[in-house]
């Protein structure tokens, strides 16, 4: 959730494309205000925070920190770069975007954020590792929140059904025009649509619509919020070669039948 707000914030304000638009956008593929790789992220960052590096203890404890920095950016990056990578190759969503960014992979990740990365694993390392500690040590003997804990992931796990089921819908359309979506420009165009229909525009429940249908909104504005996808060309090529070799080896079987004949 912490990252959540980090995310807003930056769109908002810092974002070279976002901020231009002067909207407030929910960042992320689900409705609530939470972001599954921050959270994931963090446990990653807990167990990387139990590294020792023996070779530098006690002369270097400056260099031991600065390379665990380094390991917990390459993970977080890491991270970054397959949600995404998974994201546009089975969801056809792309749910950010770094292309305008120098030495970016994919559009996915780039020198940029992984800097960001760092400074945030330094800031966990130094500020938030010994709270988390005593607050893990703290739940240890107090198990009766736990059921705090329960209620909050029983609403995560309804939130994340929810959030998917739009997903599959806005995968099916993008795979009826061959384009990958990007999510955060799509819920920019809704809330224009929204705007020019006079509906009540929502910041959680952006792709709630009801004034026209997201065919529609696919058909006359995908222009808008899409890219083509890289591998279409690709599997048109593959097609067309399958079926070459698919009529080459009918036309080989006809004619040996003739010579048997």
């Amino acid at each position: 959730m912490f990252g959540w707000v980090l995310e807003v914030f930056f769109r908002r304000f810092l974002d070279p494309v976002d901020r231009k638009k002067k909207k407030w956008i929910n960042p992320g593929f689900l409705t609530g205000p939470s972001l599954p790789i921050y959270g994931t992220g963090l446990i990653v960052l807990y167990l990387l925070a139990q590294i020792r590096i023996p070779q530098l203890e006690p002369d270097h404890p400056l260099a031991e920190k600065l390379i665990i920095f380094l390991i917990m950016a390459l993970c977080m990056t890491l991270i970054e770069f397959l949600t995404g990578l998974v994201f546009i190759t089975k969801m056809h969503l792309q749910l950010w975007d770094y292309s305008d960014r120098p030495g970016n992979i994919k559009g996915i990740i780039c020198p940029a954020f992984s800097v960001i990365w760092y400074a945030l694993a330094a800031f966990y390392y130094m500020i938030l590792h010994p709270e988390v500690e005593r607050s893990l040590d703290w739940l240890s003997r107090n198990l009766a929140f736990s059921f705090f804990i329960g209620a909050f992931y029983g609403i995560f796990v309804i939130d994340v059904v929810y959030s998917f089921q739009v997903v599959v819908k806005i995968k099916e359309m993008a795979d009826e025009y061959g384009i990958v979506v990007k999510y955060n420009a799509y819920k920019s165009k809704l809330a224009d649509i929204k705007n020019d229909y006079r509906e009540k525009g929502k910041f959680f429940f952006a792709t709630a619509i009801s004034s026209i249908s997201h065919k529609e909104i696919f058909a006359n504005y995908r222009e808008h919020f899409s890219v083509k996808r890289i591998v279409q060309p690709i599997q048109k090529v593959a097609s067309k070669v399958a079926d070459r070799v698919d009529s080459d080896s009918i036309k080989s079987k006809e004619e040996g039948r003739e010579d048997i004949q």
